[in-house]
């Protein structure tokens, strides 16, 4: 009986690889097999670490065969390198073999991150990726696909505010088309800064954050006068001035705009 159990255990683990190695998401390959997601998600789970135990152990073919000969006491450069590669596969599970040799990059990570990168005063570049893990908690919840889910995208003005606390000056949301994991976000205002959340909206319309950027800040649009403060220095270093002056290093508006 336990033999008959552990042959039964063994092909359901089989139709699951390959339901999921056929693009189904674990949700859909437990409704496809009529059984828990739990057990569908552990059972590849045990099936992704076996792979990976077999690769960390697997010995990297050689392209050709060659002669069995002495061992040198000289290595040649392209063993050495053959050497570096067959190591870094224990140490960087996420790279994947390319052609002659070459690492490749995969195409998604499975974490949660967004990016936010300076392009100019009034552009920036924003990429993401939300985790199967997720996707999967929000159809859930929601009780639609993720593909279904609305997606959307928020931009919030937190200059001299703590983006933490909840607070911004403005914000500005937009929704965004399926399948999108970056967007080049302008006009935006110079000297400013900023927060980008990417998100759902609910049923009932409203934006839910997934993941958000640190806080950036756009650079100045004209030159900051240098040398404009020469002149305060030099009275205060020559003894003409009892203490430093105060400098007004800030536009005079900047403190009492509402909306900056």
């Amino acid at each position: 009986m336990d033999f008959l159990h552990e042959g039964s255990h063994i092909e359901m683990e089989e139709k699951i690889v390959s339901l999921k190695q056929q693009g189904l998401t674990l949700k859909q390959i437990a409704a496809e097999l009529d059984v828990p997601i739990g057990k569908v998600q552990y059972a590849w789970r045990k099936w992704r670490n076996q792979q990976q135990e077999v690769e960390a152990v697997a010995p990297v073919k050689q392209k050709r065969e060659t002669k069995k000969v002495k061992t040198s006491v000289t290595t040649s450069r392209k063993q050495v390198a053959s050497t570096k590669e067959t190591a870094n596969v224990s140490t960087s599970p996420l790279l994947e073999k390319g052609p002659e040799g070459y690492w490749k990059l995969p195409d998604r990570y499975n974490v949660d991150f967004m990016h936010a990168v300076v392009q100019s005063p009034n552009a920036v570049y924003v990429c993401w990726e939300v985790s199967d893990l997720v996707k999967e908690t929000l159809a859930l919840q929601f009780m639609r696909r993720w593909e279904d889910l609305p997606k959307a995208f928020r931009i919030l003005d937190v200059t001299l505010l703590d983006y933490n606390s909840g607070h911004a000056n403005r914000s500005y949301t937009f929704d965004l088309p399926e399948m999108t994991n970056s967007w080049f976000v302008r006009p935006l205002d110079p000297n400013t800064t900023y927060v980008f959340e990417f998100g759902i909206r609910t049923m009932e319309g409203e934006f839910l954050p997934i993941v958000a950027s640190n806080p950036l800040d756009t650079p100045r649009a004209e030159p900051v006068g240098v040398g404009r403060f020469a002149e305060p220095v030099r009275r205060w270093q020559y003894g003409e001035v009892d203490s430093p002056e105060l400098l007004d290093t800030l536009p005079k508006y900047a403190a009492y705009r509402l909306v900056r």
